[in-house]
């Protein structure tokens, strides 16, 4: 059951008075960028702990946003901020991943193996799952000496030119992109309520998109001996949390194997216990060849992210991958002790015992011809790891 009391308190109008002057200052300092405007901002945070959020007003909020995904074990940890600022005082800020190796990034490496699937036994750091999701790109490619990557319409892989190309999200988003970068074909995503297709065999909506791509994108557009790997998200999350049906997955992991294809599945915003099991694809019995994981890996305090798979694929692509910041060691500890919370505190089971609570509650104010309401990503904090007022 969630933690029941008052654990948030909007004492003024929004944004306060002290926000909307910090706000202001912001709207002539910063672009706009992908995030909007600042104008659209209605707080300025100043603290965090736990599941809440509070303003330079005074203001209590819930964060169901759960950090953009990041934060799996809470706001500000203290178990996850002492490992942080335990390795700063160490070593410093300096990052010598290209120069030496550190205890902690070997440390992390054997950890996150053993966590993710028997046959994963090879990891790749890097700094922000866009630069994960690039890394992956480039090593399916060249592991495979192919040019194309199939993705799903509504995924989104990050902002960066390739990543917002294997994700087409919205065209609006990635219009000055679009003609600059080739190699990818789509296919749309499976989501009963939206799907465009229909299944020639009867089948549901995972059916009809396995069908479009036999049927048309390897008849008509690229053939399978182009095709490098699938780039996947086993739950969509920009477009709206979309669960595909349960044939999807398994199915194209067939797909994948009959071709030689690698399936990549990218576990950025599920992973690390968001939809009930360290890993979303878990839900359906399959094993990727790449992982793409970040956001929740360091707890929401330092950032971090991985590529995870099998040696033979990383050995033949020999791909130059790497960043300054890569596998810096206050970030491998973060991610260290964000794992053993995970496990140690059950969050996991947390997870699912919050999604059996919320989907019950919705249930239950729902009229009898409801839509089916599917149930694998809770996408919420865990509830505050220290005692918080509640004014």
């Amino acid at each position: 059951m969630p933690p029941k009391g008052r654990v948030s308190l909007v004492r003024t109008p929004l944004p306060g008075p002290e926000s909307k002057r910090l706000i202001q200052k912001e709207i002539e300092l910063m672009a706009t960028g992908a995030y909007g405007s600042p104008a659209d901002r209605l707080f300025m945070a100043v603290k965090a702990e736990g599941s809440l959020i509070e303003d330079v007003d005074g203001n209590r909020f819930i964060d169901f946003g759960s950090g953009w995904g990041t934060n799996n074990v809470g706001n500000c940890h203290p178990e996850v901020v002492e490992a942080v600022s335990t390795m700063l005082k160490q070593l410093g800020v300096t990052c010598w991943t290209s120069a030496a190796n550190t205890a902690q990034r070997l440390a992390l490496a054997e950890k996150l193996l053993a966590v993710c699937p028997k046959r994963t036994d090879r990891i790749l750091f890097l700094t922000t799952g866009t630069e994960a999701v690039e890394a992956a790109l480039r090593v399916m490619r060249r592991a495979s000496g192919r040019p194309f990557v199939l993705s799903f319409y509504g995924q989104y892989h990050g902002l960066s030119y390739g990543a917002m190309a294997a994700g087409p999200l919205e065209a609006s988003v990635r219009e000055d992109v679009a003609p600059l970068v080739n190699g990818f074909v789509y296919a749309p995503y499976p989501y009963a309520f939206r799907t465009p297709l229909k299944s020639k065999s009867g089948g549901g909506a995972g059916r009809a998109t396995l069908e479009y791509i036999e049927d048309i994108i390897l008849t008509y557009e690229v053939p399978p001996s182009r095709i490098a790997g699938v780039l996947v998200e086993p739950v969509v999350g920009e477009a709206g949390v979309w669960v595909p049906p349960d044939d999807f997955l398994p199915g194209l992991r067939d797909l994948c194997d009959r071709h030689d294809w690698c399936l990549c599945i990218d576990e950025v915003q599920s992973g690390f216990g968001r939809c009930g099991k360290m890993w979303a694809f878990e839900h359906w019995n399959v094993e990727p060849d790449l992982i793409v994981i970040g956001k929740g890996l360091s707890g929401g305090s330092m950032p971090i992210a991985a590529v995870a798979g099998r040696h033979d694929i990383f050995d033949k692509a020999e791909a130059f991958v790497a960043g300054t910041y890569a596998g810096h060691p206050a970030a491998c500890a973060a991610g260290m002790k964000a794992i053993e919370i995970i496990e140690r505190d059950r969050l996991l089971d947390y997870a699912t015992s919050l999604g059996d609570y919320g989907l019950k509650r919705l249930l239950a104010g729902s009229p009898p011809n409801s839509s089916r309401i599917r149930q694998r990503a809770t996408r919420t904090t865990r509830p505050p790891h220290r005692s918080t007022s509640t004014a």
